[in-house]
C-alpha cells in the first residue's frame, strides 16, 4: 500500500500516522561516550584504553532490537527529513507543533507518545501540553531531534553499573529479571498521504528478520530474510526521484 500510493497514509479514524524512534549501534556508542565524558573529567590515556563498552548490556529491550514485530520491511528516515516533508506538505511551510500526547501502559511496556500536527489544528489540540526541551522528564524536543531518557524499569536489576576510578564496570546482581521496557512513538496528524519519491522510499526501505517471540503483523510475511531481500530488488523506483544521500535513520515505521 505504501509503495503503490507513494507515501504514508493514516489508517485509523483519528488520522494518526505512527512512527517509532530508531536507535542504532552508533547512537548507543555516542550515548556511552557522552556519559563517560560527563562523569569523568580529565581521564588518562590508560583509563581511556581500559574502558570496555558497557551500554549495550543495558539496551536489550525491543526498542533496540534489530528484528521486527511488524513484518519483514521497515522504512527509516532522519527525523529532520520527515519533519521537513510534513512541514511542506501539511503545514503550508510553517513549523509543525509537537505536543505531549500521553503515556500508554501495557503489561510489560510503557509507550510515550508525541503528537505532531499542523498549526492550523492548534484549536483542536489546545488542551494537550506542548513538548519543549523541559516539558517532560522523559522526552524532549530541541527543534532538531527527539531526546529520550530511556529507563531501566524493574524490581530486580540483572546488571548494575559500578565505577572503579575513572572507568565503568558492570556487576551482576540478580539472576531473576522482571522488567518493563519503555519507548517513544511519534504520531503525525494527517488526513491524506505524506508523499515521497519512490527512489527515496526504496532507499529508506530495509529488510529485517522477524521477532521470533512476537508477531504483530497484519499481512503475509516473506518466508525468509533472503526472500524479503529478493522482493525488495523487484521494486522499481521512479526515474525522476531525488538522489539519495546516506544518513543515519532516526525514526522508522515497520510494515508487513
Amino acid at each position: 500500500m505504501i509503495w503503490n500510493s507513494g507515501g504514508f497514509r493514516a489508517t485509523n479514524p483519528e488520522s494518526f500516522l505512527w512512527w517509532s524512534l530508531n536507535i542504532n549501534k552508533e547512537d548507543i556508542t555516542a550515548a556511552e561516550e557522552r556519559y563517560i565524558t560527563n562523569e569523568f573529567r580529565g581521564r588518562s590515556e590508560a583509563e581511556i584504553a581500559a574502558q570496555s563498552p558497557f551500554l549495550s548490556t543495558f539496551t536489550t529491550s525491543p526498542a533496540f532490537s534489530e528484528t521486527s514485530r511488524y513484518g519483514n520491511f521497515r522504512f527509516t528516515f532522519p527525523l529532520t527529513e520527515l519533519m521537513e516533508a510534513y512541514k511542506n506538505q501539511k503545514c503550508d511551510g510553517q513549523e509543525p507543533v509537537l505536543r505531549v500526547f500521553g503515556t500508554r501502559l501495557f503489561k510489560q511496556e510503557i509507550e510515550y507518545v508525541v503528537l505532531v500536527h499542523s498549526p492550523q489544528f492548534d484549536e483542536e489540540f489546545r488542551d494537550i501540553p506542548l513538548l519543549t526541551s523541559t516539558s517532560s522528564p522523559v522526552v524532549a524536543y530541541d527543534g532538531h531531534q527527539i531526546i529520550w531518557k530511556a529507563q531501566a524499569i524493574c524490581e530486580t536489576h540483572h546488571f548494575q553499573i559500578e565505577t572503579s576510578g575513572k572507568t565503568v564496570e558492570i556487576q551482576n546482581k540478580h539472576p531473576f529479571q522482571f522488567y518493563v521496557w519503555d519507548h517513544v512513538s511519534l504520531v503525525f496528524h494527517t488526513k491524506d498521504i505524506l508523499t515521497f519519491p519512490k527512489r527515496k522510499l526504496k532507499a529508506s526501505l530495509s529488510c529485517l528478520k522477524l521477532d521470533p517471540k512476537v508477531n504483530l503483523s497484519c499481512g503475509e510475511n516473506c518466508s525468509s530474510l533472503e526472500a524479503a531481500k529478493n522482493f525488495l530488488k523487484t521494486l522499481v523506483d521512479d526515474e525522476n526521484g531525488e538522489e539519495h544521500t546516506q544518513r543515519s535513520g532516526v525514526i522508522n515505521t515497520d510494515v508487513d
